[in-house]
């Protein structure tokens, strides 16, 4: 099972969800999280599949405008944002 929601989420700054993956969607197989889960005649769908999508987007509106590669980048970045240091104080003091 992944260990992460493969959901996308954020308006301005579209980033994968940062809860643990509960299980895997009956439909497409990708990992949710409670809040990316809804119950249907088919089982356990992820929020993507519910609303007839095929990228894992939460906004159905900016969907449609996600590639392969900005998918891949939101997930490398994600990565990143999670292995950096919450004491790292580099931009604390820009004067």
């Amino acid at each position: 099972m992944a260990d992460q929601c493969e959901m996308i989420i954020g308006y301005l700054v579209p980033h994968r969800c940062e809860h643990p993956a509960l299980g895997r969607c009956a439909k497409c197989g990708r990992g949710y999280c409670e809040a990316h889960v809804t119950l249907q005649p088919q089982g356990l769908l992820c929020l993507a599949c519910q609303q007839g999508l095929d990228q894992p987007v939460a906004l159905p509106l900016t969907a449609q405008t996600f590639s392969q590669t900005d998918l891949a980048a939101f997930a490398t970045l994600s990565a990143w944002d999670s292995a950096s240091d919450p004491d790292d104080d580099t931009f604390a003091d820009l004067s």
